[in-house]
């Protein structure tokens, strides 16, 4: 099962022909078969494929992590100009939600679009909160349990409740997990719920313990002391190979995991490409 990864979206780029943009996008061809996995906010995407030579008339499929606007903003563009392609999600995603700064100023942060705009430009939605078999040997999660006692969602999110806003658990994030016969391959846009359990989740769907790869956000920019604690110590008890992590990672938590963990941390830009075997 060889598959060739190539990060379309992120932060940062160390590229001259290409951009950062807040967001994650990663395409994956696994045995020529081409899935896209978010697709950030705006004008990376396309800018960023082209420049690397990437045509995305050649995507088969889209998965969406979940519903906040860097990770799917670029969904309907992308429709526009691909045409009509089928998209996993959580059926979540559309939820009205918003991010609460410090100020208490709400900022919204969900799908820039209705689930009825996303189909008139062309999306084909299968919806899922349990874990589902999407292609031979990959799988998306679903809806992520949370057991951990120190994991959350990363940040002040609520979300529209009728005329009620509540506390958001970001239910809708999901994780697509390869299973590769060196080991495990894992995606997460944001591991909004948690990184350890996304890990031990994975585990579970696929019944194997070997993790070769985690790839994508980690959300422990906001995370006390306590959490990162538990998380490195989490981690160090059953080690991935690599950690690739960029997006909602944070600086300092970074450096945590690179000061703990040693090479087995990478980190991802837009344009970052690599092949398992």
């Amino acid at each position: 099962m060889k598959t060739d990864l190539t990060i379309l979206v992120e932060n940062t780029t160390s590229h001259q022909a290409l951009i950062g943009e807040w967001g994650f996008a990663a395409l994956l061809n696994i045995d020529d078969h081409k899935l896209l996995f978010d697709t950030g906010q705006g004008d990376a995407l396309f800018i960023n494929s082209l420049q690397l030579g990437i045509p995305l008339e050649e995507t088969e499929e889209i998965v969406i992590s979940h519903g906040h606007f860097d990770h799917c903003g670029a969904l309907l563009k992308l429709l526009k100009q691909i045409g009509p392609r089928p998209v996993t999600a959580h059926p979540r995603i559309f939820v009205k939600r918003y991010a609460v700064a410090p100020s208490g100023r709400r900022i919204e942060v969900g799908c820039p679009f209705s689930e009825a705009e996303a189909v008139e430009a062309g999306a084909r939605f299968r919806y899922s909160d349990k874990p589902l078999e999407i292609y031979p040997g990959v799988y998306i999660t679903g809806t992520i349990p949370r057991r951990t006692a120190y994991e959350d969602a990363g940040g002040r999110f609520v979300l529209q409740s009728g005329e009620d806003l509540i506390e958001d658990y970001i239910e809708d994030d999901m994780a697509l997990v390869i299973d590769h016969p060196q080991g495990l391959i894992i995606l997460s846009g944001c591991a909004h719920a948690g990184t350890v359990n996304t890990l031990e989740y994975a585990r579970e769907i696929t019944g194997k313990r070997h993790i070769q790869a985690y790839i994508g956000g980690t959300h422990l920019m906001n995370a006390s002391s306590e959490r990162m604690e538990a998380t490195l110590s989490a981690l160090l008890d059953e080690l991935p190979d690599r950690i690739m992590i960029g997006h909602c990672t944070g600086f300092y938590p970074a450096a945590q995991l690179y000061q703990a963990l040693g090479h087995r941390v990478v980190k991802i830009d837009a344009g970052s490409h690599f092949t398992f075997i």
